[in-house]
């Protein structure tokens, strides 16, 4: 609950790194989902062709070109959670962008969608972390960088899950019904969420809803376990009255379904 005196700076710095041509959707509904999430300052950093194009949506968070190193160089360090990732493109500029990230920052990391695509055959530069990483892959992008199918996966999600973010110490939220969210020794199921979410974009809505929460001093186990439960709520409470819910309906929700948890919480 925010105190009466508190500011801006209360309520966190995050930078997300997302978007490339093509792809701005991602780098839109990840860096507003932490915007409407709550956080005091949030910043794109993002393809240069997009920036002025994401500059003009995005009123309440700034943006900056992938190419201004010192600019970038300067956020990360003043970074309270950091997020990689979203419609980034599967390439070896963003493999090198979330390597740079891993070595350099020194706040927890969130890893989503390209970001995790990367980490293919060379989940070794985990290794070389700071803090706490959170991944999270739905069950194609888990099969991509654990080698295991996504039939074994879906058999035994809990264990494979677990055993995964013990032997690599990440925190992983393996999406889907019912998501698992493990830290390697305690697991939680989520109980949120259904089939009306079905759509694109939901995974970069988490991704921000979950940095944002980090950057305003949750744990990262409990943001990436609070922001899977918020963003499941808003798509229970939307799909009562709409047939399918899309990314842009969860972000405009979530202050509204997070002022709706905390008055239940009140009264209990």
């Amino acid at each position: 609950v925010r105190g009466r005196y508190e500011h801006k700076g209360n309520f966190g710095r995050v930078t997300i790194f997302a978007g490339s041509n093509g792809y701005s959707g991602a780098a839109y509904i990840a860096t507003e989902a932490a915007v409407k999430c709550g956080s005091g300052l949030v910043t794109l950093c993002t393809a240069e062709e997009l920036q002025a194009i994401l500059s003009s949506k995005l009123v309440e968070a700034m943006t900056v070109s992938f190419d201004d190193k010192n600019r970038i160089a300067e956020l990360i360090s003043k970074s309270d959670a950091v997020a990689v990732g979203p419609g980034m493109g599967n390439t070896k500029e963003t493999f090198e962008t979330l390597e740079r990230i891993i070595s350099k920052v020194s706040c927890p990391i969130v890893i989503d969608a390209d970001g995790l695509n990367v980490l293919k055959d060379k989940l070794n530069i985990l290794k070389f972390k700071k803090n706490k990483i959170i991944l999270t892959p739905h069950p194609g992008e888990f099969s991509r960088i654990s080698g295991i199918s996504v039939k074994e996966i879906e058999q035994d999600r809990i264990n494979i899950s677990k055993k995964f973010a013990k032997e690599n110490d990440v925190i992983l939220i393996l999406k889907g019904y019912h998501t698992v969210v493990t830290d390697g020794e305690s697991v939680y199921v989520n109980s949120t969420g259904n089939s009306a979410m079905a759509s694109g974009g939901m995974g970069d809505c988490l991704t921000g809803v979950i940095t944002s929460l980090i950057g305003q001093g949750y744990s990262p186990i409990m943001a990436a376990v609070c922001g899977t439960f918020v963003h499941g709520y808003c798509g229970d409470v939307l799909s009562e009255k709409m047939s399918n819910v899309t990314a842009s309906d969860i972000i405009y929700a979530i202050p509204y379904c997070i002022k709706n948890i905390y008055n239940k919480i009140h009264k209990l």
